[in-house]
């Protein structure tokens, strides 16, 4: 094969782990989201005849920059979190895509809409303290006081109760954990399971870490370069033979091929429009079954210039009226090179704002919440994108949490193959780092690694390879 640009990349072990039937001649990649690309960029390079078939007309799955008005915005994954020794960085320095720190919480401002005030630095200090400090510390005592089966709701009450925290204060408390466990979770922290809380590895490096400056396009665009790619092609069904596999397509064409993987988000599988025949084991299912999916969505708005900042809120953390509403996070992306954006993070509980409204609806719902934060009317934005992950029958929500009931023993079973040619990838089949973009991504190393009988695998520029379709 003619000239590669790569680095050797692993997913963490030195081993190959095994479970693959037969010569691998030819594989059938189901989904263009980062770990399918990771898979296919790796076999690129391994010399194995690969195709991607994605149902939408774009690459990247959940991570997907758009431009808002000359504006790079990453309306999915944003962050490359604790980036030292992380894998996405390190491949992001590979291909030449320049990273940036990005993190808020320096500039981070508060206001309260139920005491209609600004908060102090004082008081945002003692918020960020207790979400990022007192609270984390004291899980392992409410995990043996609350028992397995108890829920970060449980504990968040029990660790506010605990606190004798002020009226006012406790009802911040209690607002900020929320928001801080659904923006973990993707879901309510009473469907998150205590037990496995912040339950993955950690690199190192600061929890917001860095950005790819463009967005997460550029690293997805260099992960596809000489990737042979259907897109626009909704695989319909998986068939398992003895010697091979036939997927059937919803625009009446099929692939064949030795193997398939499977890397559609976990709430495509829980919505079951992929049929697999034969069907999935019982266990796969049961496991697809309790682990949970929730909703985290984003309303960006691009202005002709960063005015939140000249009114002292660079970024904030808005408390909502209602106590049982968590906190909304509206985030500056001039702060990080990306023009005069705000990016409001809508957790799970308060994503029905906005799922299903129009983005004029669901802009004037974020700029009612800044306009009483900064005591004056906001100017009318320039450019307006509103996210609806969990409406969409590609992804069917955000991320993978692990609910009461369930274990991260699910995720691994998950990543494991059927009958030695079906075999999955994705951040919802690991259990290191779940929810993850980077664990999708070694999520795909795991499987080429597999696939190719190696530890390791190239990823990069496949300067020679087969153009998009």
């Amino acid at each position: 094969m003619a000239g590669l640009t790569a680095e050797n990349f692993d997913d963490g072990r030195a081993d190959v782990r095994g479970g693959v039937t037969g010569p691998v001649e030819r594989v059938v990649v189901v989904g263009a989201g980062i770990a399918g690309l990771t898979v296919a960029s790796a076999l690129a390079h391994g010399g194995v005849e690969c195709v991607v078939v994605e149902a939408r007309d774009r690459i990247g799955g959940r991570l997907h920059t758009v431009d808002l008005a000359g504006s790079p915005v990453d309306l999915g994954g944003s962050w490359i979190h604790t980036p030292i020794g992380n894998p996405m960085r390190a491949f992001a320095q590979q291909v030449g895509v320049p990273c940036r720190s990005a993190n808020p919480m320096p500039e981070l401002a508060g206001f309260d809409r139920g005491e209609e005030r600004r908060l102090s630095a004082a008081e945002v200090e003692a918020s960020l303290s207790l979400q990022f400090e007192a609270f984390p510390e004291a899980v392992a005592r409410l995990r043996e006081e609350l028992g397995p089966d108890a829920s970060a709701a449980e504990a968040i009450e029990a660790f506010v109760a605990g606190a004798r925290l002020a009226p006012g204060p406790a009802r911040r408390a209690r607002q900020a954990l929320h928001a801080l466990i659904e923006a973990e979770a993707a879901d309510l922290a009473e469907r998150q399971s205590l037990r496995w809380m912040w339950n993955e590895i950690e690199y190192g490096g600061h929890y917001f870490g860095d950005v790819p400056a463009g967005g997460y396009r550029r690293l997805v665009e260099a992960m596809a370069v000489g990737v042979h790619m259907r897109l626009g092609v909704e695989v319909a069904e998986v068939v398992v033979a003895p010697g091979g596999v036939r997927l059937r397509c919803g625009d009446g064409t099929s692939e064949e091929g030795s193997h398939v993987v499977v890397t559609v988000p976990l709430g495509v599988l829980k919505l079951g429009e992929l049929r697999f025949s034969p069907e999935l084991p019982p266990d796969r299912r049961a496991a697809i079954e309790r682990l949970g999916f929730g909703r985290y969505e984003k309303v960006a708005l691009r202005f002709d210039e960063p005015f939140w900042r000249a009114e002292g809120v660079p970024h904030v953390m808005i408390f909502p009226r209602d106590p049982g509403d968590p906190v909304v996070l509206a985030i500056g992306l001039d702060a990080f090179g990306a023009g005069p954006v705000l990016a409001f993070q809508v957790f799970h509980s308060a994503a029905g704002r906005v799922l299903g409204a129009a983005p004029d609806a669901a802009a004037q719902w974020a700029l009612d919440m800044l306009a009483e934060a900064i005591g004056g009317p906001c100017p009318t934005p320039a450019a307006v994108a509103v996210t609806s992950w969990a409406d969409h029958p590609r992804s069917g929500g955000a991320y993978t949490h692990i609910p009461p009931g369930a274990s991260p023993a699910d995720a691994d079973l998950l990543g494991e193959p059927v009958g030695g040619r079906l075999l999955f990838a994705g951040e919802h089949t690991q259990s290191a780092r779940l929810a993850y973009a980077d664990g999708a991504l070694t999520s795909g190393i795991r499987e080429a690694k597999r696939l190719l009988g190696q530890p390791s695998v190239h990823l990069g520029r496949v300067v020679a390879g087969t153009p998009h379709e």
